[in-house]
C-alpha cells in the first residue's frame, strides 16, 4: 500500500500523540486502524506507540527496550500464549489481516 507523504505525516502525527498519551479523536483512531489493517509498517508503529504509552519508553540497551523496538507485546504479561489454556487459532484471531494472510 503506497501512501502519499501527506497521509504518512498525518498517520505519524496521530501515532505520536497516542504514544505520548495525548488526545486523539475516535475519527483519528479509526483512520489509523484502517491503514494498520493493511500495512505491516503502520501496524508496527501503532503497536510501538501503545507499548510506549503503557510502559514508557524503555532503554534501547535492555531486553524490554529491544522487545519494544520490535513491536513485540512481551512487556504485557497477559499477552503470553499459554498452551494449557489457549487455542492457537483463537490467540491469533485478533491479528491484523496481513498476519492472517501469511
Amino acid at each position: 500500500m503506497l501512501l502519499s507523504n501527506q497521509k504518512r505525516l498525518k498517520i505519524q502525527d496521530i501515532i505520536k500523540r497516542i504514544s505520548l498519551d495525548k488526545e486523539v479523536s475516535l475519527k483519528e483512531r479509526i483512520y489509523v486502524e484502517k491503514y494498520a489493517k493493511h500495512s505491516s509498517l503502520i501496524s508496527l508503529w501503532l503497536t510501538k506507540a501503545h507499548s510506549i504509552r503503557r510502559n514508557g519508553l524503555k532503554s534501547q540497551g535492555s531486553i524490554d527496550g529491544f522487545l519494544q523496538s520490535l513491536g513485540i507485546n512481551g512487556l504485557d504479561k497477559e499477552n503470553y500464549f499459554n498452551p494449557d489454556i489457549d487455542d492457537i487459532s483463537d490467540w491469533f484471531g485478533g491479528s491484523p489481516d496481513w498476519i492472517k494472510r501469511s
